[in-house]
């Protein structure tokens, strides 16, 4: 390793590791709360198609709660903090009638305006100088009874 630091200096993999935390996050949001690696089978088939309704639930979501987030950020009287569309809502909303929204005879416009209003309803305070002290981390044991028997999945 001939010049060391100079190659790949220290100080720029921080800058580079906040070019990937949306990334991140975004695959924490669909191994979390979408359960991607929980598939319903275990051929590559199911795979296949797994994969991509996990995608498009989570494009669905995000194009869907771009304008409703629009909304909530007007000026309301009497705020206090910030608000924010609720994931966990949306994507079970969402989950909930995206066959509506595909393959009934209910018009695309009035399913979308449903679950418009359901986001709406239901938006979260963001509260950025909150914080909650973390507890120690949990043995072996408890966490995977948790993730195997005790973990309610969205879907």
């Amino acid at each position: 390793m001939a010049g060391g630091g100079r190659l790949y200096p220290t100080a720029e993999f921080l800058t580079v590791y906040h070019w990937r935390w949306g990334h991140e996050t975004f695959y924490l949001m669909l191994k979390g709360r979408l359960e991607l690696e929980n598939f319903s089978g275990q051929t590559a088939e199911v795979v296949e198609q797994g994969v991509p309704a996990a995608l498009l639930l989570a494009n669905l979501e995000s194009v869907l709660s771009e304008s409703t987030q629009a909304a909530i950020n007007l000026p309301r009287p009497a705020a206090t903090q910030p608000r924010q569309v609720n994931r966990a809502n949306s994507y079970h909303a969402i989950k909930d009638r995206v066959l509506d929204l595909l393959y009934r005879e209910i018009p695309a416009a009035t399913v979308i305006h449903k679950l418009l209003l359901l986001f709406t309803g239901s938006p979260v305070a963001v509260r950025p100088e909150r914080r909650v002290p973390r507890c120690p981390r949990p043995s072996f044991h408890r966490s995977y009874h948790f993730q195997r028997r005790v973990k309610k999945a969205v879907f």
